[in-house]
């Protein structure tokens, strides 16, 4: 199966219960983005339904959401929102378009083989003393899960280990702040970014 396909497909048909289940996630690293920033122009990759863009919005930014789903990219926009169907793997913008880039737990349904040239496309697109923040989930796997909260639709993720993302990272940003946090029973790596 399409990797892109089964995304749009499990988001589109579970998007408002996505919302539901994530509206509480500890998301801790929002403020500590916000203030390293040196602009307010902030890309969010993979959005979902814009909990943490509409955070950016109410704190005075300018967030532009982009994701595969169209139910989810509808759903920002109804918020007020900034928002359009995108690839995070495609990325279509011009050098040096934002001042922030966020994304949180989307880059995980990437194949590891694209990681790193995503990591690259996002330098890019950072202007001058850009801040990434990327969260992921830990762990040694990469390949296909079925989610019985999703009534067992599949969808393809990739787990990684702390070294493994710091030698990525390293290679375009300097990691200013990481983090490792447990929550609902899983493990996220969390780090902020700064371009070099």
């Amino acid at each position: 199966m399409d990797r892109k396909k089964a995304a749009r497909l499990l988001y589109n048909k579970y998007a408002l219960d996505f919302e539901e289940r994530t509206r509480d996630y500890i998301v801790d690293g929002r403020e500590l983005f916000i203030k390293n920033l040196n602009g307010k122009d902030v890309l969010d990759l993979g959005c979902g339904p814009g909990r943490d863009s509409l955070f950016f919005k109410n704190q005075g930014f300018n967030p532009f959401c982009i994701d595969i789903s169209p139910v989810i990219i509808k759903m920002c926009k109804e918020k007020g929102l900034d928002a359009k169907i995108g690839d995070f793997e495609n990325l279509e913008f011009e050098n040096n378009s934002f001042d922030g880039v966020w994304a949180y737990t989307s880059l995980l349904h990437s194949p590891k083989k694209k990681f790193a040239g995503i990591i690259g496309k996002i330098g890019v697109i950072l202007r001058e003393k850009g801040i990434f923040y990327l969260g992921m989930k830990e762990g040694d796997f990469e390949g296909w899960i079925k989610d019985e909260r999703y009534s067992g639709m599949p969808r393809f993720i990739a787990l990684y280990k702390d070294e493994e993302l710091k030698e990525i990272l390293s290679k375009k940003f300097n990691i200013a702040h990481n983090i490792r946090v447990e929550f609902d029973g899983k493990v996220y790596l969390n780090y902020l970014c700064r371009k070099i």
